[in-house]
Formats: structure tokens, sequence, C-alpha cells
């Protein structure tokens, strides 16, 4: 009886079909906006403007002077910072109107604090409300602090090392010879930029990275055509269906799979299109998928999983809601918000940190990192089981629900 019934329900929901197939080509469309513009918007041709530095020097050091002109012509420095010399008060009062994003305030006997090791602190000041060139001028401060920090620490090392051996006369060699290792790796930064990349994205490309969010998003959406088919069914047609035997587990795994394919077939629809758009959302290095793909093999089942996962997450949303509005609405509602704390309109590392740890328990990210797999050709069982727990755990609520209320 469970059988015949789930094939009524795949009868009853491909009945679906063409309100469906006409609200994917609109959301299509919607996806292929999002993919497109988000990659721009994110790392545009204008990013972040200049960020103008005072630097309050002490009277008559000519040392500090001459460390400052050398740290703003580091390349890495040279291309966002400009640095302007003035006294306290002038640089507080630009700080507060605006006018600049920083303010470095060196204190006096620098370079000797640095070279007898006491190391008096540079205090910078910055904006209350912390811009992004303020920020950026942060990072860049810290991370100068921690390569002198590291050099440091290894000259000392070094010294203690050869006075336990008893070669203090040697010392002075060695700090010469590790300066000269420290300052070849600390100075010329740009070979960072030049040969490491890091992407907010991660290890996909930007357009990839949204491709798959925008898909994601059309995925959870596309059950918005098809409301009539998810409503809960009446209590006389559950207590006449309880009869026959089809109880509520499986009245919730029937809609389940019933609308899990329907998706499968409209994601298998949807690629002659995707792939006619490849080249404008310029998707992998040649406008094509990324190379290391899935083959059709395993591709199939991952992607039919992911698909199922997503019918098992809007099934539930529906049952909870009870009526078509409600449903239509929690539905919009509840994927926008979970797709946003998943990282899926703007990555995960630019949310706060106290966000950052939801990442992992957003149903977007289970479904993008599913979807992450099929075109990064990983073999890793991490992606199918935590779709496998995704679809475990909303059918286990929504079976909850459709007892609760027959």
């Amino acid at each position: 009886m469970c059988l015949v019934f789930w094939k009524l329900e795949l009868k009853r929901a491909y009945r679906r079909f063409p309100q469906m197939f006409a609200g994917a080509i609109a959301l299509l469309f919607l996806a292929g906006a999002i993919a497109l513009l988000a990659g721009r918007a994110l790392y545009g041709d204008a990013a972040v403007g200049r960020v103008s530095v005072g630097v309050v020097l002490p009277k008559e050091d000519a040392l500090a002077r001459q460390m400052v002109s050398m740290i703003s012509s580091l390349d890495s420095v040279k291309s966002l910072c400009d640095f302007r010399y003035m006294e306290e008060e002038e640089g507080i009062k630009a700080l507060r109107e605006g006018r600049l994003s920083a303010v470095m305030d060196m204190p006096e006997g620098l370079i000797q604090g640095i070279m007898d090791g006491s190391n008096p602190a540079v205090r910078i000041l910055l904006p209350g409300d912390d811009w992004l060139e303020s920020r950026i001028f942060r990072e860049l401060t810290e991370a100068g602090a921690k390569i002198l920090g590291a050099s440091q620490a290894g000259i000392y090392a070094g010294n203690e090392l050869y006075r336990m051996a008893g070669m203090e006369a040697s010392v002075p060699e060695l700090e010469r010879d590790l300066n000269q290792v420290f300052l070849s790796y600390s100075l010329p930064r740009e070979d960072y930029f030049r040969y490491l990349k890091v992407s907010a994205t991660g290890d996909v490309e930007v357009p990839v990275f949204y491709g798959i969010s925008a898909y994601v998003l059309f995925l959870l959406l596309l059950a918005i055509p098809a409301s009539g088919y998810l409503l809960p069914f009446s209590p006389v047609m559950r207590r006449k269906l309880t009869l026959l035997g089809a109880g509520s587990a499986s009245r919730v795994w029937g809609r389940i799979f019933s609308l899990g394919s329907l998706f499968f077939v409209m994601s298998l629809a949807a690629i002659p299109v995707v792939k006619g758009m490849s080249g404008l959302l310029k998707i992998g290095a040649a406008g094509a998928a990324p190379e290391g793909m899935l083959g059709p093999a395993a591709a199939g089942p991952v992607l039919l999983l992911v698909c199922l996962a997503a019918a098992s997450l809007v099934v539930f949303i529906y049952q909870a809601a009870g009526s078509l509005l409600g449903g239509v609405m929690l539905l919009f509602l509840t994927v926008t918000a979970q797709h946003f704390l998943a990282g899926g309109f703007l990555p995960a590392v630019f949310l706060p940190r106290m966000l950052q740890c939801l990442v992992p328990a957003m149903p977007s990210a289970i479904l993008m990192e599913g979807v992450q797999m099929i075109l990064g050709g990983s073999r890793s069982f991490a992606p199918p089981g935590k779709l496998l727990l995704l679809l475990a755990v909303c059918s286990f609520l929504a079976i909850l629900l459709e007892r609760r209320e027959a």
C-alpha cells in the first residue's frame, strides 16, 4: 500500500511540473544575476580607497623618520597608504573629522628600543566606527608587528643557543646573518601576493562560488510554484490513509521523494542553460566548469542526495506552516535568512565571528558543500554524510509534525 501511495504522490507531484518549470525560468535569471553581480561587487575595481595615515614623529629623531620612510616605500604599503607627517593634536583632529584613517604616534628611541630588546610600543589611533580603510591599516600594522616579533624571537633564541654552547664571540656574526635572512623574507612582501592567492570564497573561484550559491537558492525557492502540492493533508484524509496502511512516515517520505525527484529533473533540465550562461559568468578558467569534476556515475547520486536533502527541508517548512500563504512566507524568510548566515550572499569570512560558528550548521552551507564536491571532484565522505544527516533530521521533524496534526 505504501508503494501505491508513493506512486500516486509522484503522479500528483508531476502534475505541478508546468508551474514549476515556469517558475524555474524566472529563478534561473535571478540566480544568474546574483552570480554575475555579486562576484563583481565582492572583487570590483575599486574595492577600497587610499588609506591616509598621519604620522607623529618625536622631535629631532632622524632614525624614526628614516624608518617610516622605509616602511612607506614597501610595495604592499605604498599601494594602499599615504603617510602625512603632522603634530599629535592636528592628527587627532583630522582623525575625528574623517580626513585620516589612522594616526601613528612614534615613541622616543624607537630604533634603539628595537635593537636593545625593550621594544617601545607604537601607538595606533583608529576612528571609533572603524571603517574599511582603518581595518586594512590595522591588519597591516598587526602583520608587521608579528613579522618583527618573529624575527626578534629567532635572534634571541640564536643568541641563547650560542651562549649555552660557549660561542659568545660568534654572536655578532649570527645576528648579522639572521638579520639578513629575516629582512629577505619581510621586506619584499609582494612575493606573498604573487605566489600565494587567498580568496574569500575558499577553494573555488568567486564566479563558481556564487554559481553554487545561486543554484542552492534556486533549488530551495523552486518549491514555491508547487506550493499547492505541499499543503498538509486534511484530518479526514490522514485517517483514511492511516487505515489503508500509509502512516505519517510513509506520507512524509512519499512527499520528500516526489519533490526531490522534481528537483532532480529540474536540475538536469537546467544544465544546458547553465552551460550557455557559463561564458557570461566566466565559470572556471576557460568559461567552462572547473577541472576535476566528478564523473556522471558519481555526480548523479550526489546531486540526487542534494535534491532530496533540499526537499526534506522544504517539506518540513510547509508542514510547520500548515497553510499555503504561511508556507510561502515561511519558506522565503527561512531560506533567505539561513542562506545569508551560511555565507551564500556574503562569504563567511566577512560575517561577524559570532555568526561564523553557525555557518557549518546551516542547511544552505551543507547543500553548497555537496554541490562544491561535484564541481571540485572531491572524494571525501563528509559532504554526503552531512547531506544524509540533514535529510534525516528534517524528515524526522516533519514526521513528528505530521503525527501531531493527525
